[in-house]
């Protein structure tokens, strides 16, 4: 499974997490390089700033929740 495969999992089931989260929770140190290659690939992934704090959440299209299950 692929980095950002493991990412979109991640996001579906813990939407809001902070980039902390998903470099504990993932080991991903360059998260935000992988946001962008999920990006790239068609994912809609919302960045929202919470007290302070970068929350990143996915947005799919129906079609797209079929990927990466």
């Amino acid at each position: 499974m692929t980095q950002v495969e493991r990412l979109i999992r991640y996001l579906r089931s813990h939407p809001g997490s902070s980039g902390m989260e998903l470099i504990a929770a993932l080991s991903l140190p360059k998260y935000t390089s992988r946001i962008s290659d999920a990006r790239a690939q068609g994912f809609d992934i919302v960045c929202e700033k919470q007290n302070g704090i970068n929350r990143y959440r996915l947005v799919e299209k129906p079609q797209q929740q079929i990927l990466f299950r």
